[in-house]
């Protein structure tokens, strides 16, 4: 947007150069140049070695300043003819003849710097309805800098937020309980982030923390407090955690998942997660796989990126999204492709979990076609908490 307000005034105004800066302390610097005649003159430094991009001058020494301080008008014609820009080294430097620069005045009055523009002859014809066309794209890119403010307020804002519940450990660890639907026993427990007294979904949490680059560092928090119950957790059984690819490749994931006994453990890609490099992934995981950790795919079904996670990963659960497993009774092509995903786990030595079961007739569709284990309301809710090694050993699923 800047550069095309730039290219815009410069062509319109018939200038040879356009410039944006921004005062920083107590210099002006050059945040983004629009001159193609003068390319190479700039590079060289033959206009002077501040007009570039991320350079800088003295304020006191610049136009910039002068004029957002009144003692120069915003639009000069000829530079010869006051004795300020007159006497300026940057007039000399960078063969200033004619200067037009309007301030760049933010809304919570912050004099974030000027738009400008410089010609290499003077333009005698410049007149107040050519200021009125560089202020019109000057304010333009001014509302653009107040909401580039806004979203990095608001982006701080989200940093110190998901800080806070990250450093608090803010959050509960709901376990869903997991069952072999054949023998209707539980074998283990999916972990689900809860954020009490938000009023927010766990999905929107997570969003936000990617957006701020706190991913990471949220989804560690949570695995480490879902992890906790393994010790007293009944042996048989098992805890399946959800990652992102980014905290399943770095070093902090492996680091703390290593100490883990992770023939207990399962790691859930889910669907929708965006997989930057497979080849990455699978080679962080791989040690972990050799001592047991056991990898899902999650919701698989809802999209064509389970397809692409399942044929890449060669996951030892695929997960089927609870959009395949809903009435399914009376949907041909639903139980055609749970029939499909059981017969695919079984030639690669996996197993299916069907997820949302809510209804009895579900539950029995799923038998008939070969699943083995499952989760949903119907089967059980998800607990804050889980209970001591005995009761876990003996309980039924409420």
């Amino acid at each position: 947007m800047l550069r095309s307000a730039l290219t815009a005034v410069r062509e319109h105004l018939e200038l040879d150069i356009a410039y944006m800066s921004e005062f920083v302390d107590g210099d002006t610097v050059f945040r983004e140049v629009i001159a193609p005649k003068m390319t190479d003159m700039i590079a060289a430094g033959e206009l002077g070695d501040g007009l570039q991009v991320g350079k800088s001058l003295p304020k006191m020494e610049t136009y910039c300043h002068h004029i957002m301080d009144g003692f120069l008008p915003p639009l000069i014609t000829d530079t010869r003819e006051l004795d300020i820009s007159r006497n300026l080294q940057v007039t000399k430097d960078l063969k200033i003849a004619a200067h037009v620069g309007i301030p760049l005045v933010l809304k919570d009055g912050t004099k974030f710097g000027m738009f400008c523009g410089i010609s290499h002859t003077p333009k005698p014809d410049m007149n107040a309805r050519d200021l009125r066309v560089m202020e019109m794209f000057a304010n333009m890119v001014t509302e653009h800098l107040d909401a580039q403010m806004m979203a990095h307020q608001k982006s701080g804002r989200m940093r110190e937020r998901i800080d806070a519940l990250v450093d608090q450990n803010d959050f509960e660890i709901a376990y869903q309980p997991i069952l072999n639907i054949e023998e209707m026993r539980p074998v283990g427990y999916e972990a689900l982030c809860r954020f009490t007294g938000t009023g927010r979904a766990p999905d929107v949490w997570f969003a936000e923390a990617d957006d701020v680059g706190r991913l990471q560092d949220l989804e560690m928090a949570v695995i480490r407090k879902a992890l906790n119950p393994l010790t007293g957790l009944y042996p048989l059984k098992f805890i399946s955690i959800n990652a992102s690819p980014e905290t399943a490749i770095s070093e902090e994931f492996r680091a703390h998942m290593i100490k883990q006994p992770l023939e207990r453990i399962v790691l859930e890609i889910t669907e929708h997660a965006q997989v930057d490099s497979y080849e990455q992934l699978m080679q962080a995981l791989k040690p972990l796989r050799r001592r047991g950790m056991r990898l899902a795919v999650d919701d698989a079904g809802a999209g064509y990126s389970s397809m692409r996670h399942i044929l890449k990963l060669r996951p030892d659960i695929i997960k089927l999204d609870m959009s395949i497993t809903r009435d399914l009774d009376k949907q041909p092509s639903h139980c055609a492709l749970v029939r499909a995903m059981v017969h695919f786990s079984k030639e690669t030595q996996g197993h299916v979990v069907a997820e949302g079961i809510e209804t009895q007739i579900e539950l029995d569709m799923l038998r008939s076609l070969g699943v083995q284990k499952g989760q949903g309301y119907f089967l059980g809710r998800p607990k804050i908490g889980l209970g001591g090694p005995q009761t876990l050993k003996s309980s039924l699923i409420a």
